[in-house]
């Protein structure tokens, strides 16, 4: 009797691209273990969405004045995400195999965590400390991609990170993070292409994988007077 063949999964990930650096230059976190589940919340918003994008472009230019006033008359959509995603040193796959042991899983968590900050120019990652203080740069703009269909752009609200086991050299081994994302919209798409493009290609998803279904449930529901 053969083997049974093993199973490929495809891998969630957190794509962060520079500000200013769509499409070329970015950051991959691929996730070791996908979460086994999802929690997600599609909410209509009263009034206009507002503005503020911080992370997906460096200077988000302002949205028309007749664009916020149809965004508040049609009521914004705003999804939001909470994920678990699993850390293990046991387990820790090839792009981690050239990192130190005794590191445990810090730098992964440092990856994730650092996606929350802004971003760094190549002047102030050379720099000793010891100059002026420069002006706060934009966070990296980042993509959830959960499948070929579902590939958000999102902003990290949290992360609550439960480190559980540590090493002889205190660098935790074992964790869990919680990450609640904010998956931004049309104002922010007008500033920046690569928000535009994630949400053009999961919009269309939906809507095609939506259709499968109405073109198959018409005679499985109930018998409608014709007037309907």
């Amino acid at each position: 009797m053969s083997p049974t063949p093993e199973l490929k999964y495809t891998r969630g990930a957190f794509i962060a691209y520079e500000p200013d650096g769509y499409p070329t230059k970015k950051r991959v976190i691929p996730f070791r273990f996908n979460p086994e589940a999802i929690s997600r919340t599609v909410a209509v918003e009263a009034g206009s969405s507002g503005g503020g994008v911080e992370g997906a472009a460096p200077a988000a230019a302002a949205a028309p004045a007749a664009d916020t006033k149809a965004d508040a008359a049609a009521g914004a959509l705003k999804e939001s995400f909470s994920i678990q995603i699993r850390l293990d040193f046991d387990d820790r796959g090839d792009a981690a195999k050239g990192i130190e042991d005794a590191y445990g899983i810090a730098p992964e968590i440092a990856a994730i965590e650092d996606l929350l900050y802004p971003a760094q120019t190549e002047s102030e990652k050379a720099s000793d400390g010891k100059g002026a203080v420069s002006p706060a740069r934009p966070r990296p703009t980042v993509l959830l991609v959960w499948g070929k269909d579902r590939i958000l752009p999102v902003r990290i609200a949290s992360l609550k990170i439960d480190e559980s086991v540590y090493n002889a050299e205190l660098y935790p081994v074992r964790a869990e993070i919680e990450a609640s994302l904010e998956v931004l919209g049309a104002a922010e798409g007008r500033s920046h292409k690569g928000v535009q493009a994630a949400l053009d290609h999961t919009n269309q998803a939906r809507r095609r994988l939506a259709g499968l279904y109405y073109a198959n449930s018409g005679s499985q529901g109930p018998i409608l007077p014709s007037s309907f």
